[in-house]
């Protein structure tokens, strides 16, 4: 399995913590089951912890598969416009213990740089190493994807936070006093 640190803008995390985000959309991705640790970059600068991700379907090549699904045709289409083809199965997410900082990085790896996209950890063996000291908690979910979620393939992050599920979800966390 190959393993990659991978950048991720907060304002996208929350539907993936909550367990309600099953699918990754990017235009380039490793073709092959992949475990990911997730940087978010912006004003949390912190890797949080390691998402597996399956092999990426290609919406562009699959189009014809969803015909029978009007509403994900449709958002399917959106995305092959866009040019993010892969949508890459979420299969589970698993929290550090302590989230690890860019300058905690930074005090190991002098000028470290995140990526924009991702980096391949084979040739970062530095930051491998850091990234597998750290303490990892139990598996938040996880999903089989041993058939498509048509009711969540291709969906948006704004359409995924309009769900009852993630307002019922944001509800409980807000409640509950965590700082997500």
């Amino acid at each position: 399995m190959k393993e990659i640190f991978l950048s991720f803008r907060p304002e996208y995390f929350k539907p993936l913590l909550y367990g309600i985000k099953k699918y990754e959309y990017r235009k380039r991705f490793c073709n092959e089951e992949t475990k990911a640790y997730l940087y978010l970059s912006g004003k949390a600068r912190c890797v949080v912890g390691i998402v597996e991700l399956g092999k990426p379907i290609r919406l562009d090549l699959t189009r014809n598969n969803y015909l029978e699904y009007r509403d994900t045709l449709k958002r399917v289409d959106n995305y092959i416009s866009t040019g993010d083809v892969n949508a890459i199965p979420i299969k589970s997410l698993s929290l550090f213990k302590k989230p690890l900082t860019l300058d905690e990085i930074r005090e190991k790896i002098p000028n470290f740089m995140p990526p924009q996209l991702y980096y391949v950890l084979d040739s970062k063996i530095k930051l491998k190493n850091i990234l597998e000291e750290q303490s990892v908690g139990d598996k938040l979910f996880v999903h089989n994807h041993n058939k498509i979620y048509y009711d969540n393939l291709a969906m948006s992050v704004s359409d995924l936070e309009k769900t009852k599920e993630f307002k019922e979800l944001d509800l409980y966390y807000s409640d509950s006093n965590m700082n997500i």
